[in-house]
Order: structure tokens, then sequence, then C-alpha cells
């Protein structure tokens, strides 16, 4: 979801484009919206003059509930049809908007649908394949390198590339070579340069000087022309109203072609012979052209084409029978009909043609728009953001050149601002921090954690759009394409002041490149401005990202000649699959285990074995183990070793009668929590170590008897152990805990979060304790279904807490007795997320206690993909607490009073 970025309209040419003047009162009203509220991790201003109302739209301030609002007067200076200078005052709304977009709740998006807003748009969840999981990169895709280019002082809007030159327009003042620092070998160059594609460095035959910002760069098809459209008003110091033409092969501007656009220009497409351009003028040669216009490329004269638009327009493309243009942007009507921000007008005569995607992506007004369209002579492909009301999507979509029929969407969020594509590959900007629809990462907590600014994903679809859980508009059930393991980073730019990276993307079948405000490309400085490649053009010198001591096994003896070895995957920028040995000392010609496996920075599983140590060796050995690992099969491509840990043999460890009990029973992952200290909660029976945040502490006494084994303590505010490979909600399962507290407080035991750390979005198959000490066990499947029990639990001793869920339905139980059973409720929340104990959030869940976080000792979590049984729970209480499993046990249909079901309540 936007703030301020091209598609939004601003008097500052920092900020991008400007609007449209005009403003009735009436287009200033505030509409309602329900938010799902989300802190932003950073703000940024955006001023936006205030335009003509489009019917039917919000006023901006919709949806933007963190709004700053406040009336200013401004005086704006403006060229009449004549190209002379006058004044008028208008009144600006500035805005105070974050810089992440925030989904809008479904309600909100139902209540656009009733109204008619974007009837249609919004797609039941069906039974179809789920969405492509993330696929390698392929041959013909670039890489993750960085190759060195030239750099800019401010932004770049826009790029085109001619043979082997890229042309790039925004808003700067200087160019400088790779590696110079800023203010360091500058050369000149006002809002337009060129660069040589395969060695990155600035040409020098091309420094025209434009007196306002370029917002739009493109080519004519036989190479011969560039051109390019903003706000400057001259040229070289000669007047060009906005748009010019200049020869590739002199760098000369092109004197006969000389126009005159009342407004500012946001997108071009040319053919060889005519220049079709959009924005947000309303005059073009002194003739009335509303957003529309096309021009001959010989003279500049103005053509009768004339659709006609009643707002703004981002984007244009032609398509590959050359028959209609494409048109993106934020109006509602064009070419005299319905056309909400995007549709498809006649090259002949500029009559609104059927075009099926706009009856599917409805974004329009001042708050949502298409952003880009680009084509591969297949598809059309397009780009969009919404914040607050006025459209249904972000992301990505590809389209049926001439119909207009819908291939595929993506609905990443948030926004995403430009697109290209190889035919192969499409790549987007964009500042992504959610792409869990179409089997990409989560929304972290902050977002900023898996914020991604370029993405790329398959030409063709390869599954269907999971359902959404976050507020955001659904999509379920549409066709959707696979994201590519390709993921350079880039950090966020200041210039702008919207706390963004990437704002155009262009290329060609060996490259891509990019441009924008971002300061770094993969943590080298490198400003605005940047090129990846195919191999072997590119180096491809992007190897694992994990190194060091953030890179190695977690030690476990389990017997006397035995060592469990587990480590978390590490993972590539442009390499899904990658190859891991075990060395055990030093003997790296002899790995002790050759692993596999395929991993994402979000996903990244556990991997493991049991390495049988010498039988000779005595006691007290010391062994050593280090982790390698490639990028390419047998040792090759490029290689990360992590560092060295040892472990000494004790003798031969043995299981208490509790540990044994549970594994016999069958858990699946088994935090004992008995480490002395250490980030890591090793898991006895598999390889699902657990990330144990600095609010926990290490060593405090155990829950059972007779067991050395430690426990954990937790402080009520950050204390945390949570898995750290996203898995899908399990509907069978049991999870189990030890706890000690006299907490009034309460918090989260155990329970299912979508992310690892920090606050979860949504969260389900809770475990917690309620302001007063009552347990309260919770699964949530469209509402919150939970039991309380009737006694209270923090009284300061230990007690075993168990909830089980499964085709019967869901038990409670507490100190091996079943407190509570209900049949009713089987499953829980499709989600796909982690295993949290010590905290999360419970918001509106029942009973929901102070803190999500729990304040007291933590022991002994298993957690099962099985419903253990009565007697199986009571037969570890008595194993805990008397060193015998083998005492007779109640009946399993055997409920105690000591629990009432809580009220069903949405969380």
């Amino acid at each position: 979801m936007v703030v301020g970025h091209p598609t939004g309209e601003s008097t500052d040419a920092a900020t991008g484009p400007a609007v449209d003047s005009g403003a009735t009162a009436d287009s200033r009203r505030i509409c309602s919206s329900s938010i799902r509220a989300r802190r932003p991790a950073r703000r940024a201003p955006f001023d936006l003059q205030m335009p003509e109302a489009p019917t039917s739209v919000c006023g901006p301030m919709a949806g933007s509930p963190a709004g700053e609002i406040r009336p200013i007067r401004q005086s704006h200076s403006h060229h009449n049809s004549a190209g002379q200078s006058g004044s008028a005052e208008r009144v600006v709304m500035r805005i105070r908007r974050p810089a992440f977009s925030r989904p809008v709740a479904l309600t909100a998006t139902i209540a656009m649908v009733s109204s008619g807003l974007i009837a249609g748009a919004i797609v039941a969840p069906s039974a179809g394949a789920a969405p492509g999981t993330p696929v390698a990169r392929s041959a013909t895709a670039v890489t993750a390198d960085a190759l060195p280019t030239v750099q800019i002082d401010g932004v770049v809007w826009s790029q085109a590339v001619v043979a082997n030159t890229v042309y790039a327009g925004g808003k700067f003042t200087a160019a400088r070579p790779a590696g110079s620092a800023s203010g360091q070998n500058t050369s000149t160059r006002n809002n337009v340069l060129s660069y040589n594609l395969t060695t990155g460095q600035l040409n020098t035959s091309f420094a025209p000087s434009l007196n306002g910002q370029v917002l739009a760069v493109a080519a004519s098809p036989d190479g011969s022309r560039v051109y390019v459209g903003g706000d400057f008003t001259t040229v070289n110091g000669g007047t060009r109203n906005r748009l010019a033409a200049f020869s590739t092969a002199t760098g000369a501007l092109i004197g006969a072609f000389n126009v005159n656009l009342g407004g500012r220009v946001k997108a071009i497409v040319a053919t060889n012979n005519e220049v079709y351009v959009g924005g947000q003028f309303t005059t073009a040669n002194g003739q009335s052209r509303s957003r529309l216009a096309a021009f001959n490329a010989s003279n500049g004269g103005l053509t009768s084409w004339n659709p006609g638009a009643d707002y703004t327009v981002n984007a244009l493309v032609m398509t590959p029978d050359a028959s209609m243009l494409v048109v993106g942007g934020a109006f509602q009507n064009m070419g005299g009909g319905a056309a909400y921000g995007l549709g498809a007008v006649s090259v002949s005569k500029g009559a609104l043609m059927p075009w099926a995607a706009n009856q599917k992506v409805r974004n329009a007004g001042v708050n949502a728009a298409i952003t880009s369209l680009n084509t591969d002579g297949t598809a059309i492909y397009g780009t969009g953001y919404v914040f607050g009301t006025g459209g249904n999507f972000e992301g990505a979509f590809s389209g049926s050149p001439n119909s207009g029929n819908m291939n595929w969407l993506e609905d990443c969020h948030g926004d995403t601002y430009s697109v290209f594509t190889t035919g192969q590959t499409v790549y987007t900007v964009s500042h992504a921090h959610y792409c869990g629809n179409v089997g990409g990462f989560y929304q972290s907590d902050p977002w900023s954690t898996n914020e991604r600014h370029a993405l790329a994903f398959t030409t063709t679809a390869t599954g269907t759009l999971n359902s959404d859980p976050l507020g955001y508009p659904n999509w379920a059930g549409n066709p959707s394409p696979s994201i590519i393991d390709w993921f350079p980073d880039m950090t966020t730019g200041t210039y702008t002041g919207q706390s963004q990276a990437a704002w155009s993307v262009a290329g060609n079948s060996q490259y891509v490149v990019m441009g924008g405000e971002f300061p770094t490309v993969n943590g080298v400085a490198q400003q605005g401005l940047v090129r990846f490649a195919v191999k072997p053009i590119a180096p491809s010198k992007r190897g694992p990202m994990v190194t060091g001591g953030k890179f190695v096994p977690t030690l476990l003896q389990t017997g006397a000649h035995s060592v469990k070895v587990s480590f978390g995957a590490n993972w590539d920028q442009d390499d899904k699959t990658l190859y891991y040995r075990v060395v055990r000392n030093s003997n790296l010609g002899s790995p002790r285990q050759t692993i596999t496996a395929d991993s994402t920075f979000w996903d990244r599983p556990r991997l493991g074995f049991t390495d049988q140590l010498p039988q000779g060796d005595p006691v007290g050995t010391t062994y050593r183990y280090r982790l390698y690992v490639n990028d390419a099969p047998s040792g090759g491509g490029n290689q990360i070793a992590g560092d060295t840990v040892t472990i000494t043999t004790t003798a031969a460890p043995t299981l208490g009668s509790y540990a044994s009990t549970v594994v016999a029973q069958g858990a699946a992952t088994y935090w004992r929590l008995g480490e002395s200290s250490g980030a890591t909660a090793i898991d006895s029976l598999g390889d699902n170590d657990g990330a144990v945040s600095s609010g926990a502490g290490r060593g405090a006494a155990g829950a059972i008897s007779g067991d050395a084994n430690n426990a954990s303590t937790f402080n009520g505010s950050t204390g945390l152990v949570a898995t750290q490979t996203p898995i899908a909600g399990p509907n069978t399962f049991t999870i189990e805990a030890w706890l000690k507290t006299t907490t009034t407080s309460g918090g989260n035991i155990i329970g299912f979060g979508n992310v690892p750390v920090g606050a979860s979005a949504f969260s389900d198959r809770h475990i917690y304790m309620d302001n007063t000490g009552h347990l309260v066990f919770g699964v949530q499947n469209a509402v919150a279904q939970t039991q309380r029990t009737a006694n209270a639990y923090n009284n300061g001793q230990w007690h075993q807490v168990v909830g089980t869920l499964g085709p019967n339905g869901m038990n409670l139980l507490v100190d091996g007795a079943n407190v509570a059973s209900r049949t009713d409720v089987t499953s829980g929340r499709a989600q796909k997320g982690f295993w949290r104990v010590g905290g999360d959030t419970l918001t509106g869940w029942p009973s929901a206690p102070t803190s999500g976080y729990f304040n007291g000792s933590i022991d002994e979590v298993s957690i099962y993909p099985t419903v253990l049984t009565t007697s199986q729970v009571h037969a570890q209480y008595l194993a805990a607490t008397t060193g015998s499993a083998a005492a007779a046990v109640a009946p399993d249909a055997a409920v105690a009073p000591d629990a009432a079901p809580d009220a069903a309540a949405t969380p």
C-alpha cells in the first residue's frame, strides 16, 4: 500500500509526481474503513494536492488511521495552454502516512463490493491446487550479483534499455562512478542520464539538462529515439513542456519534435510514427486532452486520438498486435465508458475496448491505482497498490493481451511499483512484506525483517492462491505463479522521505536494471542504479548467507558412543538447493554426513543425524564438529564454513522414567529446557531445536521428581522459545508443558503463531493462563473455542497441562486428569506458523490475560502428532511425581469437574 510514490500526486518534485487541479470540497470527505492495526516501522510525509473528485471515491484520508491531516494554503505555479506562467491558490492536505501498508480488513472490502465499487473482484476460496512453492532460479534468470553501475544523488523513477544503453530519468543533479562515495568524482546530470549496459559506466556523450524531474522514459521500436516525460519545462535552456525526444545515435535533442503539454507526463508508448502519452495534463498543444494524447513522431503534431480519462494515468503498454493500448492509473472512466483504474482503448480511434482484467483488479481514486504495465509479447503484466479504500489489489498480475482474461496474479503486500518480464521470468520492485498467499514469506514483526524490494516470479501459473489470513482482500482460488528463489538485498533510501528502495525495473534477455533511491545493494554502496545479469556475465558470487557462530550445529550426547547433530539450514540469495557437509575433527575429506536440502530466507528447515563415535574412545573424549555448505554440488560454487563447536563425552546418559514415557508415547518434538545457557532449546528427539530469546533464563530447578534436568524461566515480557521453520497448523496434535508461577498477569504457555518472534497477527492452538491463574485451552476456527479450568494454578507449585485436538474433539488435561472435553471442535485455523512457548498475542481471546507473555518457570515441553489418551497423560504425571508410570489410572472417559467451557469469542 502506497506512501507517496510516483502514482501519488505531490507538488514536491522529490516526492514524486503531482496531482490534477480542481478539487471540490466533496472530494475531501473521509471514508470510514476497518483497519487491522499494525504499527508501521517508519513514517513518511506525503503531500497530496487534492484532485477533482473522482465519482464514488472516498477522500485521501480514507484508511489512514495514523493520518495527521491539516489543510494548508499553498501558492501553486502553473503554465496555461500557451506555456505562460501564472499562479493559483489551491488547498493541499498534508497527510502523515506510514511507510508500510496496512491490511484493510475484509469487512471493509465486502462493503466496497456491496456498494459496487469492486464488484466481482473478491473470489471465494476454492479447493484448487495450493500455490506454487518457491522454485529454483533458472539459468535464464539473472543472479543476485549486484554489478557495479553508475550512481546518482537522488531518485530514479523510470528506465528504458536501447541496445547496449540504459536511459534513466528521475530527480537528481549528479552522477558518479561505482565505488565512489557521495560527492566524489561527480559529473553533472540534471534528471536524465545514460550508461553502458555491459560496463555500467556513464555515457559522456549524453548529458541534456532538464529543469524538472523525469517520470517516464521510453524508446521508439527502431531504437533511434528515446522519449522522456515528466515535470520539466526546459531542456538545455530551451522550452520543452514535459515531453522531449533525443537521438540515441548522437544524444542530441530532436528539434522537430516540440510539443506542449499542460501538465505532468507519467507514461509514454512510442511507435515509429506516433507517440502516446498519459499523465495528469488536461491540454496538449493548446487543445483539450484529458490525461491521454498522441503526437506525430516526425513533427510533434497533435493527432485526433482522444480517448480521455477522468483522473491520473500512470502506465501505458501496446498490445503485441498494435491494435490497442492498455492503460493503467487511478481513473474510473476512460474512452467514454467505465474503466476502473485499468482498461484498453483502440489505437485507431481511441474507443474503449472490452478488457476483462479490470473486472477483477479494481484500483482507482486517491487511495489506489495501477502503477505499471509491461508485455513480453505473450501477456500483459501490471502492478498496483491500495491504501485504505478504493481498491482491492496490490502485487502483480498477468493477463491475455487482447481479451484481458486473467492468467494469474500474486498478491504480495505492500505496494508494487514496477514490473518487467523477459518472457521467462517476471521481475517486480516493491516493498513486499508479506507473500504468504502465493507460497512465499510470512509477515514478520517488525515487517522490515522479511521485507524485500525486488522479487521474481514464473511467467506461468503454477497453482492457486491461499485464503488470506491477515485481513487483506481475499483472492483465494485464483491462479498464481510461483515466487522464484532470487532475493537481492536493498536498503531503503532517504531522498524522497518515503522509506522506499527501488521504484523502477527494466532490462533485456541478459540484464535486469533497477532504479530508485536505495543507497546500498547486497551491503555494498550502490546508490540509485544497479544491474543484474545472467551467468556467465554475472560472476555468481552470492553464496550462502549465514556464517561463523550463527552457522554451527547443536550437539547432544544420546549414548555412550553417539551424538545427535542438528542445525538450521543456511540460505542463499539465488540458489534454493544447498549442499552440506558435517565434518568431525577436521577430517574434511571424509565428512560424517552429507545433506542436500532446499531453503529460503524465511524457511530454513532443521537438519540433522546421529553420529556414531569410535567404540574404543574413552569417556571424556572431546570431538570437534564443523559445518560446510556450498551452493553447487560436489563442493563446487561458493562455500561457507561455520565455526567449530565441541562436545566432551560423559558416561552414557540415561533417560528417567518421565522422559522415557514421553519418548515411548511418540513425541515428535521434546524440549526439556534444561540447558544451562545458550540461545537454543535442544529437541531431544528430532531436529526441531527452538530459538531462545533473551527474556528466557536457564538453570532453574526442574519439574520432574528425581531428575536433575533443569527448567527455564520466562520474564513475562520477552521470554520466548519458538520453532524456526513454518509448518501448516495441525488438526491432530497434543501439546504439553509443565509450569510453575505465582503470576497475576497470566500469559501464553504454549501456542501456534504466524511469526516466530514478535507479535503474531493471528494465533491459535493456545494453552494460556488468565490473570486469576485459571488455565485455558483454545482453538480458533472462525471463532475461538476455549475451555477454562475452575481451579487456579498460580500457587507456586509445578503443574502439568496438556491440550489435545483431533477428530473426536478437544481435551484439556491438568495434573494427569482430563478436566474438560468437547466433541464439537475438531480443527483449528488453516494457517502456517510456529510453535511458541512463553508468549504471544492473546488479544481478543476469552479470559485474555493482561500480558501475552508468561512470568514463571516452564519445563518439559512436548509436542505430539497424535492425540494422547487420558491414560497416557496420567502415566506421564505419575512418572514425573513418583518415578513410576505403572500405577492404575482412571478410565479415559472420566472428566474431572474442574473445567467450564468459555463462551465462543472471536479473537
